[in-house]
């Protein structure tokens, strides 16, 4: 093989490695070393092999080739990847290189003097440089898509649109644009260099830009992480309290249920009903102030609402709720964040107005394949006019205010979403989340 056909089959064969290397890490894989990398290893060497054979007989450019890689790509992820069989199949055919690269360098060709099947085909040095920018362009593709499946890119985030979408584009449109200017000018050296350095620059400008972004989104997990941990450290020792003030409130009534009781039945056997049922009926009420606590099937979502009940009540706000769904399907950790966070964010607002607003309420139900958690409070004034990103008034800015970017993130993790919005004199927060996680 020489040098030509050697720099040929690399030309040809890039993409598909990136391809395959793409749905590698895109997808859920098997437990167990051998059977991650054997099967990654095999499609490698068997996409290499139907290059090489391509590349030699001149079939690249024919639909052949590309419909035997795609098979290859297929079959890999859907025998050896898991994750949903539809998009195991989806995936490989919406990513394919020939998609992509293809319109790139389709593009290029409108502009320039060598037609599009010289692009494919002929081994021209104009051609070289063309297919490292539709390389460079389906490279950028692939992350903004890795970054997007796995929940990393947030499409009603303006700074991730520019990030991900404005900057590539732009980036894109730069290197294209050089290319066809060092065509314009055939290749004049001092041309050259210019367009080179600006290219380049560009296009480092945009990966410190990638880098620091990335960097910066995981700072902001960490301190997130490190305020859920936090936040389930406050909640077990304000569990532990109020556990320690229902023993005690329940040790009085106990004593005072002992001496109801021996009046009950005093009275009972001296014929003085009404009395005696109005000590049951004081007996009762006692009770129901003492202690009226949540029981469900879910031990932790009893926990965390009892937390918040009390907190309300200790806040003098007016809490109720109404449970028709007992959040099974999710993990203990993302109850907690969830009930906390919603409740703590109506108790704060709530505990800054007068003593007879201060109401609120929670219901959790489900409709079909979805589950709704729902947390309404009064307000006195619109709170989105006043604070639109609904940040933290604590001076403590560094472990608080996070309380709605977890709320989205739960929601987002299940599936579902997060809504906010207000009339007049009540503000309702809405998580709405799929009843099965797959």
């Amino acid at each position: 093989m020489n040098m030509g056909l050697a720099l040929e089959v690399a030309a040809n064969y890039i993409q598909q490695a990136m391809s395959i290397v793409f749905l590698y890490l895109f997808f859920d894989k098997p437990n167990g070393k051998a059977k991650r990398f054997i099967p990654l290893l095999s499609a490698a060497l068997l996409l290499l092999a139907v290059t090489i054979y391509g590349t030699v007989n001149a079939l690249t450019f024919y639909h052949l080739y590309y419909l035997i890689t795609a098979v290859i790509t297929i079959l890999y992820t859907t025998l050896f990847l898991k994750g949903k069989l539809y998009l195991r199949i989806i995936i490989p055919i919406a990513v394919s290189n020939i998609s992509i690269a293809y319109l790139s360098v389709n593009v290029m060709s409108s502009f320039g003097t060598l037609p599009f099947a010289g692009f494919v085909t002929l081994p021209v040095s104009f051609r070289y440089p063309v297919l490292f920018v539709a390389d460079i362009i389906y490279a950028a593709f692939l992350f903004v898509i890795y970054r997007f499946g796995k929940g990393e890119i947030n499409m009603r985030n303006k700074s991730d649109i520019l990030a991900f979408i404005v900057i590539p584009l732009i980036t894109c449109t730069v290197g294209l644009t050089a290319l066809m200017l060092l065509k314009s000018v055939d290749f004049d050296g001092t041309v050259q260099v210019y367009v080179t350095v600006i290219a380049l620059s560009t296009a480092v400008m945009v990966m410190i830009f990638w880098y620091l972004m990335i960097r910066s989104g995981k700072e902001s997990q960490i301190k997130t992480d490190l305020m859920l941990s936090k936040q389930r450290e406050e909640l077990y020792k304000s569990s532990v309290l109020s556990t320690n003030k229902q023993i005690e409130k329940i040790s009085v009534i106990n004593h005072d249920m002992k001496s109801s009781m021996m009046s009950v039945s005093s009275l009972i056997s001296q014929g003085e009903y009404e009395k005696a049922k109005a000590v049951c009926d004081s007996v009762g009420e006692a009770l129901s102030k003492a202690y009226t606590p949540v029981h469900t099937d879910n031990p932790t979502l009893n926990a965390i609402m009892n937390v918040e009940l009390e907190k309300a009540k200790s806040n003098g706000v007016n809490c109720s709720y109404e449970i028709a769904d007992t959040l099974t399907n999710m993990r203990d950790t993302d109850i907690i964040s969830l009930i906390a966070n919603l409740c703590d964010n109506a108790i704060e607002y709530l505990s800054q107005i007068p003593q007879e607003q201060r109401q609120m309420s929670l219901s959790i139900s489900s409709y079909k394949s979805y589950c709704k958690i729902v947390c309404k409070n009064a307000i006195t004034s619109s709170v989105l006019a006043e604070n639109p990103d609904l940040n933290t008034t604590k001076s403590d800015k560094t472990l608080h205010g996070k309380g709605m970017e977890i709320l989205c993130a739960v929601a987002k993790k299940y599936g579902g979403e997060l809504l906010v919005n207000e009339d007049e004199s009540l503000m309702t927060v809405s998580v709405i989340i799929l009843a099965q996680n797959d």
